[in-house]
This record gives C-alpha cells, sequence and structure tokens, in this order.
C-alpha cells in the first residue's frame, strides 16, 4: 500500500471494508453473500485479485468456516478463470497473516504467473534435524487434539 493510502486510513479504518460496502471504489469482479472479490490496486501482475470475506476478520485463524469455505471457492473461479482469459503459466495464491500483511483485513490474494514475469518465492536454506521433526510433530499432534 503507498504511503499516500496509509495515511489517508486510520488504524479504526479498514479500506476493505470500505470496498465492501461501496464507500470506497474498487473494480469489484465478483461478490456474494459471504465475499468480494477485486481487482489489487497494486498489482503483482496484470489480473491479480484480492479476495476478501465480507465480515471483518484480521486474521486467518478467526474467520468462521463458512467464510473461509466461501474464499477459497471463489479462488478457485477467479484463478480457473484468469488462467483462461489470460493464458497464464500458473496461478499463485496465496495469504499473509501477522505482521506480514499490509491490510488488517484476512484476504486471500490470487495472482497470475508467467514464465520470468520476476515475481519469486525465495526459500532460505535452513537445516532441520531429524530429532527436531520428532519434536514438532508430535507437539503439533498434540496441540491440534487438544483444540478440536
Amino acid at each position: 500500500m503507498e504511503e499516500e493510502d496509509k495515511e489517508r486510513y486510520s488504524m479504526d479504518t479498514c479500506i476493505f471494508c470500505e470496498i465492501i460496502s461501496k464507500k470506497e471504489d474498487a473494480f469489484i469482479i465478483y461478490e456474494d453473500a459471504y465475499v468480494c472479490c477485486f481487482l489489487d490496486k497494486y498489482p503483482i501482475n496484470k489480473g491479480h485479485i484480492l479476495v476478501v470475506p465480507k465480515d471483518h476478520y484480521q486474521e486467518f485463524r478467526e474467520v468462521d468456516k463458512e467464510s473461509l469455505t466461501q474464499v477459497i471457492l471463489a479462488s478457485q473461479r477467479i484463478a480457473t478463470a484468469l488462467e483462461e482469459l489470460l493464458n497464464t503459466d500458473g496461478i499463485t495464491i496465496m495469504q499473509n497473516n501477522g505482521i506480514f500483511k499490509d491490510v488488517e483485513h484476512y484476504h486471500m490474494h490470487i495472482i497470475p504467473r508467467f514464465l520470468n514475469d520476476g515475481f519469486s518465492w525465495v526459500e532460505p536454506e535452513n537445516e532441520v534435524f531429524n530429532e527436531e521433526f520428532i519434536s514438532l510433530s508430535a507437539n503439533l499432534r498434540e496441540t491440534l487434539n487438544k483444540s478440536y
């Protein structure tokens, strides 16, 4: 998000909620009772679309099951349409949480991809030892069993 846009919206104002309520302009390409989908104002590639639940949630873990289901189903529809329309080499579907997102409203990115488009995923070289895999997998199973 550009600096001028950040200044324009206070901590109490959500640009996505403003778009959903039609108080702010956007190129909305699809919406239903659960989601609003629009072109990203600062696209990684032509056709970069954001899929946003209409109810305000800051983090992925907060989104109710029905909204989350509709986000992924809308993402699938949009990805399919983008592949056909733009003759993409692929699609990247991603979302960020915590300090890694730039808008405090959960959203999914649907990014058309093209060979040599300059967008990349950098994977650091991390060494994980077998004991760490054993410990982490056991701890995750225990945590998951407690929370569901």
